[in-house]
């Protein structure tokens, strides 16, 4: 199931990403299901889309800031810390204490909250790790310019979330059929990694998998009542050389 609590807003970064990931993680795959990735990521086109249109058609209050331009603005510190981390002659610190293992172009995508907490963690370990990082002043002072305008943003969000959830019926309607779309997708996803045997890819396509829910309520078990896949049945054990076949 999707996260509950993805508002008609949020909906244009979920399904962007899980068409994105789609073709970088799936296609190629299993080359006999190529055509079912296609179909998936033009449904959840056509979803986004739709989503997308609704949402025009709605009034909207100017923002202290542009939060597309913001976004964008992490979005790239983040690529572009990597790369020079990435220049710096033997490696002085290990990416990995920034980014937490995480590649930074996929970090770099991650929903707000997530790339809020990202950009602040870099920069702390920055602050750190100054004495090692040549530099280390000038992208130390674009991160936190960064992490403040994310902040604002967040801010700014949370602050609307009530009239966002409020919004007329036409897009209460639109977004319950793109959960629609968003979860079909998941499904036919999941039956392609459970080919794989890789199943822990999941929450690397649909990235409300991958939040840490902070909400009381909000989980991705499955729902009460619902049972679970049945176990495989035990193979049969094999007859001992010699025995009775009723034995």
């Amino acid at each position: 199931m999707a996260d509950p609590y993805i508002d008609p807003f949020e909906t244009k970064i979920y399904g962007k990403f899980a068409r994105e990931q789609m073709a970088a993680v799936l296609m190629g795959k299993v080359a006999a299901l190529d055509g079912m990735v296609e179909f998936a990521m033009g449904k959840q086109l056509l979803a986004d889309q739709a989503m997308s249109d609704v949402l025009d058609r709605q009034p909207k209050p100017a923002p202290e800031l542009d939060s597309a331009e913001v976004l964008d603005e992490a979005r790239d510190v983040i690529v572009r810390f990597a790369a020079y981390l990435d220049s710096l002659k033997g490696r002085p610190v290990d990416p990995r204490v920034f980014f937490r293992g995480e590649a930074p172009s996929v970090l770099a995508r991650r929903r707000l909250t997530k790339l809020t907490a990202a950009v602040g963690h870099i920069a702390d370990e920055l602050e750190r790790q100054r004495e090692k990082v040549r530099g280390a002043d000038m992208w130390l002072s674009e991160l936190r310019e960064a992490h403040e305008k994310l902040a604002i943003i967040e801010r700014q969000q949370r602050a609307s979330r009530v009239e966002r959830l409020e919004l007329g019926p036409e897009v209460s309607t639109a977004r319950e059929a793109w959960l629609g779309v968003y979860n079909a997708n998941k499904n036919l996803v999941r039956g392609l990694l459970a080919h794989l045997g890789k199943p822990e890819l999941l929450p690397l396509i649909f990235d409300d998998l991958a939040e840490v829910h902070r909400t009381t309520g909000v989980s991705d078990a499955l729902p009460p009542g619902q049972p679970a896949a049945p176990e495989a049945p035990a193979a049969a054990p094999s007859a001992q050389p010699g025995a009775s076949p009723d034995a």
